[in-house]
């Protein structure tokens, strides 16, 4: 067994050896890998920048021969007269069908079309000018606006995309002033590419971006938009690799992407090189480790199983007289020489026996319980050291001593356990008893018998548990204090029921009465009507306060949680409170991160959340004052600040806040109306959607709220949110954000 077990170690430690050098091996082999994917992006750059050069090519042949045209004396007074002679000389159908070019376009400087002509350079037949030039010609877009201006690149017609030079008329020695614009115009047509697939050994194909693209395309037209690159590589296959070229028009916009397809042959040779390499390192590693096992079983574990075998065989005879045969001189000879000398020392057991005995009572001296051991007569025979101080005595005096004249605990503690009838029955005890300081003990007696089964004495152990007895008083006192708050917030929520139906018929029939439903009325019976609804209103606002501070204190208020607009559901808001700050005359201003466009939280709590925060801005705000909300996106939550230049709050009074029926101002002297509710009733709907809540305030300077909730977020955790209040001077706006203080409102 024991061969089994130390050939079983080595084969381990053979194996994570090969594993390691598999894993170095691995890691070379895609570090080489990857290097190859460098070398043939490279590669496919270059070939693409061929495709580059040659486009840049095509609009030069372009700009260079309006240039011609465009600084001639005849055309400059072409553009003046019109002669025809011009027009049968110099622009034939075949001379365009030689340059190459589709489409010359004569403007003055006036912006007025002198001549038009556009021709099909393979068949030489006269086309329609585009619809989409002339409107570009008329809205100025192709028109050069001075001596030194030029337009050139691509525009994207019905016709297709077409190569576009535009150069003003000059003299034949570029003198102005210039007199128009010479436009020519190229099409971008399959003659084209082909003619670059030539040039560039290519395969090409490209797409309009304004038309219908290949799944790749528009993933590379996606890419392309957010880099400043213009080309891309990406594998197509394992045999393919696509380079990307995108052109843009003459407004800086794309226009069409060219994709040239090379083989991947670079890339394929680099690693079929490297697989041939890394499986022959594998290989070399693995007979390596076969190799090592074989030897290190035929040196080494061999001797060490015979050493082993005699070891078990001298325990289990119990024969010193044996000794180990000593061979070679290596490590495995010191360890059979060791042995014999352990076989010579056995007699020194004893000692340490004694030792162990020591290492025993030094143990015990170190634990914090009282250990006492009596005898059958109720007598000391050994304490540890707690015990001995607790009883301020030392060994040698308690030795013999009766348990029962001891000082301290011992006395009661002899009355509580009735020690003798441990000794008669052999039953542990343990409970728990109060001594003369008010200190309350957990006590445990444990009989100790000999070989015979005799108890010989008693093991006494005490330990102060008074800390942890206050503990369990004070959890007790809390749990029930938490079932009482339960009970109150369950009868506000069913009276809160109770009391909202009759206040329904209450506002219902005085809004009839106000309306006049059943008869007119004088105005003073109008007024009093209009008081009661109104009355009546603000006690069923509160009561809703009530019962909704109620749900949440009991747990029973559940969130529905959807999407909405953030930036929609502020206006609407703000809408809802205009008419207050339009009598204050107060400005609210929105801020929006253009990053967070929608929500997910409860909407209804979240109305109800922004709304107690905007009504108090604007209540507790200066006339002609401002308030702003402001929300930014912070990671996975949304931060929403409500900022006012009112009258502030006092740092005595900060205190008071998110408590329900609190209020900062006192209720003899108060200028606003409210019921102290909203605040509250914000930290427990924040907390409820696992947000929290923070705030800063100064006298006469103003107040900012703000509070976040998870952008999106499905269901309710027991997450609870936090308050914290931020002193003035640890209050900054860094990019829009606090630098929150961890001071908490309880």
């Amino acid at each position: 067994m024991s061969t089994i077990d130390i050939s079983k170690k080595v084969l381990i430690i053979t194996l994570l050896i090969f594993a390691v050098l598999t894993a170095a091996f691995t890691f070379t082999h895609n570090m080489q890998l990857s290097n190859f994917l460098e070398l043939e992006q490279a590669d496919t750059l270059e070939n693409v920048e061929r495709v580059q050069n040659a486009v840049s090519t095509r609009q030069g042949y372009i700009d260079y021969i309006v240039r011609d045209w465009a600084c001639w004396d005849d055309t400059y007074q072409f553009i003046e007269d019109g002669n025809q002679d011009y027009i049968d000389v110099n622009i034939q159908n075949e001379t365009l069908s030689v340059i190459r070019v589709n489409v010359m376009l004569f403007v003055n400087e006036s912006g007025d079309m002198v001549y038009a002509k556009s021709v099909d350079v393979e068949t030489m037949e006269e086309e329609p000018v585009s619809e989409d030039l002339l409107k570009m010609i008329e809205d100025g877009t192709l028109l050069t606006k001075g001596d030194n201006d030029r337009i050139r690149g691509f525009v994207l017609l019905d016709e297709g995309l077409m190569f576009i030079s535009s150069h003003p008329i000059l003299t034949t020695k570029q003198k102005g002033p210039s007199r128009g614009t010479l436009i020519f115009g190229r099409y971008f047509d399959p003659f084209v590419l082909d003619t670059f697939k030539d040039v560039t050994c290519s395969s090409l194909l490209m797409y309009r971006v304004d038309e219908e693209m290949p799944p790749d395309f528009q993933a590379e037209l996606t890419k392309f938009s957010k880099t400043s690159d213009n080309i891309l590589v990406e594998p197509l296959s394992e045999e393919k690799v696509a380079g990307y070229l995108e052109l843009k028009d003459i407004s800086g916009e794309p226009a069409l992407i060219i994709r040239a397809d090379f083989p991947r042959e670079l890339y394929l040779h680099g690693e079929r090189t490297l697989n041939y390499m890394y499986f022959f390192l594998l290989f070399t590693g693995l007979l390596t480790g076969i190799g090592v096992k074989f030897a290190l079983d035929r040196l080494f574990i061999s001797r060490l199983v015979e050493i082993d075998d005699f070891v078990t065989k001298v325990r289990s005879e119990k024969d010193l007289s044996k000794r180990l045969s000593l061979k070679d001189s290596d490590e495995l000879y010191r360890l059979s020489r060791e042995i014999n000398g352990m076989l010579n020392e056995i007699e020194m057991a004893e000692q340490g026996l004694k030792a162990q005995e020591r290492e025993k009572k030094v143990l015990l001296d170190s634990l914090n319980e009282l250990a006492v051991f009596v005898n059958p007569e109720m007598r000391i025979i050994w304490a540890n050291k707690a015990a001995l101080e607790y009883m301020q005595m030392d060994l040698e005096g308690a030795k013999m001593v009766c348990l029962k004249d001891t000082l301290g605990i011992s006395s009661p503690l002899f009355e509580c356990l009735q020690l003798e009838q441990i000794f008669v029955t052999g039953d542990k005890m343990s409970g728990e008893f109060t001594s003369g300081d008010g200190r309350v003990w957990f006590f445990q007696a444990i009989p100790v018998a000999n070989e015979n089964g005799k108890i010989i004495g008693v093991l006494e152990t005490c330990r102060d548990i008074t800390e942890s007895k206050k503990a369990e008083q004070f959890l007790q006192e809390k749990q029930i204090a938490e079932v009482a708050n339960r009970t109150k917030s369950e009868f506000l929520a069913n009276m809160s029921h109770e009391l909202r139906t009759p206040l329904n018929s209450i506002i219902g029939f005085s809004d009839l009465l106000y309306e006049k439903v059943y008869g007119e009325l004088n105005v003073k019976q109008i007024k009093a009507v209009g008081n009661i609804s109104r009355s009546g209103k603000h006690l069923l606002n509160l009561i809703n306060d009530i019962l909704d501070l109620s749900k949440v204190e009991a747990g029973k208020l559940e969130l529905d949680y959807k999407e909405f607009e953030l930036a929609s559901k502020l206006n609407s808001i703000k809408n809802l409170l205009s008419p207050i700050a339009d009598k204050k005359m107060i400005e609210v201003e929105i801020q929006v991160d253009e990053n967070l466009a929608t929500i997910r939280a409860d909407e209804a709590r979240f109305v109800q959340i922004l709304y107690n925060l905007l009504d108090n801005a604007i209540k507790f705000s200066h006339e002609n004052g401002l308030v702003k909300i402001e929300a930014k996106k912070k990671g996975d939550l949304v931060e929403v600040t409500v900022k006012d230049n009112g009258i502030g709050i006092k740092v005595e009074d900060q205190n008071k806040l998110f408590k329900p029926f609190s209020q900062v101002d006192t209720f003899s002297s108060k200028k606003f109306q409210g019921t102290g509710l909203g605040l509250a009733l914000v930290k427990q709907l924040v907390n409820l959607h696992g947000g929290y809540v923070w705030f800063s305030s100064k006298i006469e300077e103003g107040s900012t709220f703000a509070f976040t909730l998870p952008i999106n977020r499905d269901e309710r955790n027991g997450n609870n949110g936090e308050i914290k209040s931020l002193n003035r001077a640890e209050t900054a706006e860094n990019s829009g954000t606090f630098k929150r203080s961890q001071k908490k409102i309880e």
